[in-house]
């Protein structure tokens, strides 16, 4: 069964609000799969690069933990864009973005500081301060569920 976000039918036209809703959720369950994919090969960089790729003196544990933050938060966001339905919409819909947001910050910033890419990771603290906010929305979206009409 489809969830009510991502029907589309010829013969009914979706409000404005809830086209933008099924855009934004879509969006980031796409993008919560590339990061899901994308971190595994990433977690396999880590595993075989040689040590003199890696960022001293614990390069190869950031780029490992950059990625487990990208593929579990991947799941987590592709499991909340399914269950957005039965959620608060404007909650849930913030929820998503931030969370996408942040791990890409945070994810992507430690990466690159792992692999000696940057010389330090200044949107990593910013990106998982934005996790922690989504996850507090994510906490409340379920008591106050969108009503029905």
């Amino acid at each position: 069964m489809q969830p009510s976000y991502m029907k589309h039918s010829p013969t009914s036209s979706p409000s404005s609000s809830s086209l933008h809703t099924s855009l934004i959720l879509r969006a980031c369950f796409a993008t919560a799969a590339l990061m899901s994919g994308i971190s595994v090969a990433l977690q396999a960089i880590a595993a075989h690069l040689p040590e003199a790729a890696f960022s001293p003196p614990h390069g190869r544990d950031m780029v490992h933990m950059a990625a487990n933050i990208a593929l579990w938060h991947g799941i987590a966001l592709c499991a909340l864009t399914i269950g957005a339905p039965y959620l608060h919409p404007l909650r849930t819909r913030l929820a998503c973005v931030g969370m996408m947001l942040g791990t890409l910050l945070f994810s992507i910033s430690v990466t690159l500081y792992g692999l000696h890419i940057t010389s330090s990771a200044p949107p990593a603290p910013f990106g998982g301060s934005l996790l922690i906010l989504s996850w507090l929305l994510v906490a409340s979206a379920p008591f106050q569920r969108r009503s029905s009409s």
